[in-house]
């Protein structure tokens, strides 16, 4: 997923987390971004964490990570959505990578 920053003010990197199908028990399951390029000590993207739950029927919940817009002449830079810990569900792709693109 790839998100414009913009000069100021924040921008949505917005993920989607989808079931292979839908389950007849509650699923959950916890993330977490983590740094690549991008990192938090650099202001370039806030931190978020905590657990999405499914209940019967819903197959596909987001996550949003707010991208910290700037005026700093810089190349792309990336960070990652981790999953992790299900519950009542396995996990075959357990990271998301969000691009931050400069718009200068």
């Amino acid at each position: 997923m790839t998100v414009t920053e913009g000069e100021s003010g924040t921008a949505a990197a917005i993920f989607t987390v989808t079931l292979s199908s839908a389950s007849n028990q509650t699923v959950t399951v916890d993330f977490a971004t983590s740094d690549g390029t991008a990192t938090i000590a650099d202001n370039d993207y806030l931190a978020t964490s905590g657990t999405l739950t499914f209940t019967t029927g819903i197959t596909s919940q987001t996550i949003t990570v707010q991208v910290v817009g700037d005026t700093n002449l810089e190349s792309p830079e990336s960070f990652f959505v981790n999953l992790t810990t299900p519950t009542n569900a396995a996990i075959l792709d357990g990271q998301g990578e969000g691009t931050i693109q400069p718009d200068i």
